[in-house]
């Protein structure tokens, strides 16, 4: 491969790499309101805490698997650790209102985290 290939391979790449983080960026915005939704929906009496916990985690699962590969890591990191935390609550049956205020603490700072990215979009 000749180098003016090579770079044309690079800018490529690096053109599709972008477009991927701009779809992450857009895409935090909708697990936003997810965390937001299962949230309303135990605090209304809507759905069980623990379905608002695997909700949630699942917001946490979908974000860390993407996050690092994409600029992201100490976000990916935070969103593996509150997964983590999920994991645990629910492992020791704390899917009581104490394992849930847990949850929403972490919630909240995850929330604050994706406004602090989104800003500096």
């Amino acid at each position: 491969m000749t180098q003016a290939q090579m770079q044309d391979l690079d800018q490529i790449m690096a053109q599709r790499l972008a477009k991927t983080r701009d779809l992450f960026l857009k895409i935090l915005s909708e697990r936003d309101r997810e965390i937001v939704d299962a949230r309303r929906k135990v605090e209304q009496d809507e759905a069980p805490i623990d379905r608002g916990m695997a909700e949630i985690r699942s917001v946490y699962h979908r974000i860390a698997g993407s996050a690092g590969s994409l600029g992201f890591a100490e976000f990916g990191d935070l969103a593996s650790t509150f997964e983590a935390t999920i994991d645990s609550l629910r492992e020791a049956r704390r899917t009581d209102d104490t394992g849930w205020a847990a949850v929403v603490r972490d919630s909240e700072i995850f929330r604050a985290r994706i406004a602090e990215i989104l800003e500096r979009r």
